[in-house]
């Protein structure tokens, strides 16, 4: 992705926002608790997908694509599992961080990270066992990143990605005139907000399931939303009272799940 002529507008400001986004914020720590599967939270969507990852490491040449995979955090965390790892971003700096941070963690022969485009993947044909995304289907044309994505994964191969959702209600007093007034939705480095970004919304999941066939969601977030508001309580290891209080209320009372503002979607390519 060299060519800035072979990319869309929105792309590029994509790339020319997550360049200066990654100069302005480090990567987050890889978190040595989920990689060495010392502690479990099912509560917390990023636990959550790190243990279905986890269960895929069968055997030691396991390939596994960071799917958008920014500054390489998630990287290196599943390459300290035991996954060979590959990661593309839109953003150079982004790619030259994953590499530094792999680096630095010891696994640069078992990762590499290339500049490129979830709508248009630079790795041959059932070529993952795993793929993972984290936030980053919000950021892309989903048709053409969810095709590339089945033509990369290896039959009965396992694809897991966490985003955001809209939901009934939060969301349309979000988008109002005043939630967007209390909360602006312009972009911002401090918020990390992109121009073009939006939460998926239902016709979004239902073109996932159509393209994929075998989608289930996992809901996250909600009664989490309060800890916007500074209200974090934690138990003595760090982990959320509030994720564990929606853990029990998301499962116990399904009709709820649809206001949960965090999925994460799971789907195997058919064999």
């Amino acid at each position: 992705m060299s060519d800035a002529a072979a990319i869309t507008d929105r792309q590029s400001r994509e790339r020319q926002y997550y360049d200066e986004y990654s100069r302005l914020h480090p990567p987050s720590p890889v978190s040595a608790e989920v990689i060495e599967g010392t502690e479990h939270r099912p509560w917390n969507p990023y636990w959550f997908v790190a243990e279905l990852v986890r269960v895929e490491l069968t055997t030691p040449d396991k390939r596994l694509l960071d799917f958008g995979c920014g500054p390489g955090n998630y990287s290196v965390q599943f390459a300290r599992m035991g996954f060979n790892v590959h990661g593309f971003d839109i953003s150079p700096n982004n790619v030259r961080i994953s590499r530094e941070l792999a680096a630095k963690h010891k696994v640069s022969d078992r990762t590499s990270f290339v500049e490129g485009a979830a709508e248009d993947l630079q790795y041959p044909e059932n070529f993952f066992d795993v793929i993972v995304g984290i936030d980053i289907l919000h950021h892309v044309d989903i048709g053409p990143a969810m095709h590339e994505c089945l033509r990369v994964l290896r039959p009965g191969g396992v694809a897991v990605f966490k985003e955001p959702v809209e939901v009934p209600i939060f969301d349309r007093f979000r988008n109002s005139a005043f939630g967007t007034w209390l909360v602006p939705k312009t972009k911002s480095f401090d918020r990390h907000v992109t121009e073009d970004e939006r939460k998926l919304v239902a016709a979004d999941l239902a073109l996932i399931r159509s393209i994929t066939g075998n989608m289930v969601e996992h809901r996250f977030r909600l009664l989490t939303r309060i800890e916007a508001l500074g209200i974090k309580p934690r138990t003595s290891r760090g982990a959320s009272l509030v994720e564990m209080l929606d853990y029990g209320v998301l499962s116990a009372i399904p009709p709820v799940r649809r206001f949960g503002g965090n999925v994460v979607l799971v789907f195997r390519k058919p064999r």
